[in-house]
């Protein structure tokens, strides 16, 4: 029986080629073993350049952050200097719009020019705004002034021996949020 086997097994073999059966496989095999080297390296390749990268860029960066934390308080001391100039704005429009009433000065209106015609009747209040203090003098409304805040030809100056341009004068408004 052992010889009969061996003997069926030897004319299975004789008769398929396993030559040319297993040919595709070992082929498509070692594609892909190529294809896994080829990944491998490039895998160690990216591992190289990210510990590069991440060591000299992570240290530039670092080294841009004092810069960075700067122009950040420029420009909060920007919307600052924008807040108090549109504070500074207002008062002075009030200001005008308290004079223009003051001096009987027509609006482009109908409101106002049925108003100052006082068709039906109606007394003028006698109680007016003005923009004149107790003595009757004019108070101008204190407005910031540029050259506290741009100057063109002198380094900015930065940390805790900066004073504040306020500090001289009583009419600067420094447009710092109120604590």
């Amino acid at each position: 029986m052992a010889e009969e086997l061996a003997h069926d097994y030897s004319g299975y073999f004789k008769a398929s080629n396993l030559d040319q059966e297993l040919k595709p496989i070992t082929v498509g095999i070692d594609r892909m073993m190529l294809r896994l080297e080829e990944f491998e390296n490039l895998l160690e390749l990216v591992r190289a350049e990210s510990g590069v990268a991440l060591t000299q860029n992570v240290t530039q960066i670092l080294a841009l952050k004092p810069g960075l934390d700067s122009l950040c308080d420029r420009i909060d001391k920007l919307e600052q200097f924008v807040a108090m100039v549109g504070r500074n704005l207002d008062a002075v429009e009030r200001q005008v719009q308290t004079a223009e009433e003051e001096l009987d000065i027509p609006d482009k209106t109908i409101n106002v020019l049925l108003k100052s015609l006082n068709i039906f009747g109606k007394p003028k209040p006698a109680e007016r705004l003005t923009n004149r203090n107790a003595y009757g003098v004019y108070a101008p409304v204190p407005v910031f002034r540029t050259e506290h805040y741009f100057r063109p030809h002198e380094p900015e100056q930065t940390g805790a021996g900066k004073s504040s341009p306020c500090e001289e004068e009583e009419d600067c408004d420094t447009g710092t949020p109120e604590k």
